[in-house]
């Protein structure tokens, strides 16, 4: 385990400088490294700070304004103020193409080449290298979309062409052309990145193949997420739910919710016996991101996190960061705002004399001056209490957030076990646990790693899809089989290509199924091999119990509607990394005591998480530092560590 600083100018350096320092601290020569699986927020972040690639849409003649028109659902229900974020690609980049595919895939309007020809020259002059194209009904015949790569390729050969048609192949005019423009925004800085990464190891003399962590759980090779590079928006977060599914099977009963707290946001999913919820309709800053993905909330609410006091004189905190560059104030690289780190450093939670990663200590000085003088000052409070309050106001907002991914779905949260990781969340973990009524709280044995080795935990998967709208009784097997097969075929010579045999691929079919009438579906796995109609009768039984699981009534006298048809093809990795264990003692000393602020201030046992063996147990207060986090326990809460070296709390919630 390695920890760095981060580079925002180009995060590959970072990633590189991490993989130099592990192979240097371990002894480990370069050529014995055969694979690296990573996980990025470089689409995400692009995203969120508005910093993508200028990009042009082509869309079809007369839906110039479909990115500015959306959908009529508003951001707040009852807020009439509320203003939906601007379009994904300004209306000055949108060009229309002369041509008009039916909904059935015949051609009413030939495609007019020349236009196209015409305005591949015109991007080119003024030096758009991102194009995204979505046609109406493409996803039902890509004839006219296929044609217009074609033609860039040789009037704007430098452009990165995002076609609908292969990003997202499935009807909703809105949520396709969205998918396609973020596809197509975070294309350029994602192939640039990866570039980097493969050189940067190749140069260190790594010539082990390069995953990436997608949305949806699995690994990409780097070739496909240069170009299918929407698919990772939400790599970073995956890689902790994989962690967080494997280890609820061990220590949890299965039933889990997972709080990954960085830097910048936290990270939120629901695992229930051992399996975490998968969607079809995310979203990332309120567009619309139509591709399988781990049902992750996120918010904005990390270390790095800047408290502020709003126009009404109310402590708030997030979702602005103070990010890497310049950092929470006591980090000394010229940060002068108040973060969730300055104030846990400030109550004693935080050793001062601790270098972070390869900074120098913290100081303490520098994060009181900037609490005080932003807002002890202004409240005319101390600034202990002021530190007191933006940890209690990021708490709130983080327990927010798990109600909505839990209790707002119907579970209770006296069945789920907390878990705690990433650099800030064994802190908060405790102290979230006991305001939900959680009894226990699971903190992993690298809780700053977590999401890296869950990433040890995937497979290669790829996802496919294609709209198919009938009713479900009316619908004959052998049509469902012919398009689960080409998908199939597809999805089987991809991984082939990619390195795989017959043996380490599964193929997993699924459907997304609605009442007549409804706009909004539900996924349900259906059986592979060759369809007959009893398979589709359980289909259709499974639709019925789903359906009043998840919204408390079915109607088995009405008809099933069948919408979109999905494959997930999946290449099985070799796992044989375990995380040892260190050996210790499961009667500790302490390595020190200090004085840690809970409701009031306590002198407080300090011990090193390397020192506890399992077995280990103790009763809080207690704090157990490691190089990449730190772990708070409070009075009345006991601690144990397991087997695989685990801390598990009892936060004693009746």
């Amino acid at each position: 385990m390695a920890k760095v600083s981060s580079t925002p100018n180009n995060p590959a350096f970072a990633v590189l400088n991490g993989i130099k320092k592990v192979i240097r601290d371990c002894g480990v020569e370069p050529g014995m490294i055969n694979l690296v699986l990573h996980g990025t927020t470089v689409a995400t972040n692009a995203l969120l700070e508005q910093r993508a690639a200028i990009t042009a849409l082509l869309t079809t003649e007369g839906f110039r304004d479909i990115l500015s028109i959306g959908r009529q659902n508003r951001p707040h229900l009852y807020d009439f103020r509320a203003l939906k974020p601007p379009p994904l690609i300004p209306r000055r980049h949108t060009y229309e193409v002369k041509e008009r595919m039916l909904y059935n895939g015949e051609i009413m309007t030939p495609l007019d080449e020349t236009q196209v020809a015409e305005t591949a020259a015109l991007l080119r002059r003024k030096g758009i290298f991102s194009v995204a194209v979505s046609l109406l009904h493409a996803y039902k015949n890509p004839r006219h979309e296929v044609r217009i790569k074609e033609i860039f390729k040789i009037k704007h050969p430098g452009a990165l062409v995002t076609l609908s048609s292969e990003i997202m192949p499935e009807f909703r005019e809105y949520e396709r052309t969205c998918t396609t423009a973020i596809n197509a925004l975070v294309r350029p800085k994602i192939d640039f990145y990866l570039e980097s990464l493969e050189t940067g190891l190749k140069e260190s003399g790594i010539n082990g193949n390069l995953l990436v962590m997608h949305s949806g759980g699995g690994v990409l090779t780097a070739a496909r997420a240069r170009t299918e590079s929407a698919r990772t928006v939400f790599s970073g977060p995956a890689g902790g739910v994989l962690a967080g599914a494997g280890i609820s099977r061990e220590a949890a009963s299965g039933n889990v919710i997972t709080l990954d707290m960085g830097g910048t946001s936290t990270d939120i999913c629901l695992i229930r016996k051992g399996a975490p919820g998968y969607t079809s309709e995310g979203e990332i800053g309120g567009y619309p991101l139509r591709l399988p993905m781990i049902d992750i909330h996120t918010i904005g609410a990390g270390g790095g996190s800047i408290a502020w006091l709003d126009s009404g004189g109310a402590l708030r905190v997030g979702p602005s960061s103070a990010g890497a560059s310049p950092g929470p104030a006591c980090y000394g690289l010229g940060g002068t705002e108040p973060t969730v780190t300055d104030a846990n450093l400030l109550l004693g939670r935080i050793n001062r004399f601790t270098p972070l990663g390869d900074k120098k200590n913290l100081d303490l000085e520098l994060a009181g001056s900037a609490i005080a003088e932003k807002i002890a000052k202004p409240l005319g409070i101390e600034p202990g209490a002021a530190a007191k309050g933006i940890l209690t106001v990021v708490n709130a907002n983080m327990a927010r957030a798990v109600r909505v991914a839990s209790i707002q779905r119907g579970h209770d949260l006296r069945e789920y076990t907390l878990m705690a990781f990433g650099g800030a969340g064994p802190l908060h973990g405790a102290a979230l646990a006991r305001e939900l009524g959680m009894p226990q709280v699971i903190i992993p044995r690298f809780p700053g790693v977590t999401s890296a080795l869950g990433m040890l935990q995937a497979d290669v998967r790829l996802d496919f899809s294609r709209t198919y709208i009938d009713c479900l009784e009316d619908v004959t097997p052998a049509i469902l089989e012919r398009y689960y097969g080409v998908m199939e075929r597809e999805g089987k010579e991809n991984l082939l290509h990619d390195g795989f045999n017959d043996s380490q691929i599964i193929l997993n079919r699924s459907a997304d199924l609605r009442y007549a009438g409804q706009s909004c579906e539900i996924t349900l796995p259906v059986p592979g091999g060759t369809l007959a109609r009893p398979d589709l009768d359980r289909v259709r039984a499974s639709f019925h119990l789903v359906h009043k699981q998840q919204y408390g009534w079915g109607r088995e006298d009405s008809k099933i509607e069948l919408v979109n048809l999905r494959l997930a093809a999946v290449g099985k990795l070799t796992k044989t990394f375990n995380p040892p264990v260190h050996e210790g003692s499961v009667m500790p000393e302490p390595s020190c005591f200090r004085k840690v602020y809970f409701s009031q201030y306590v002198n407080t046992p300090v011990y090193r998480r390397e020192d506890l063996a399992p077995g280990f147990a103790l009763r809080g207060p207690a704090v157990v530092e490691q190089e990449d986090a730190t772990v708070l326990i409070f009075g009345g809460m006991s601690v144990e560590c397991d087997r695989e070296g685990n801390l598990i709390i009892k936060t004693e919630v009746r």
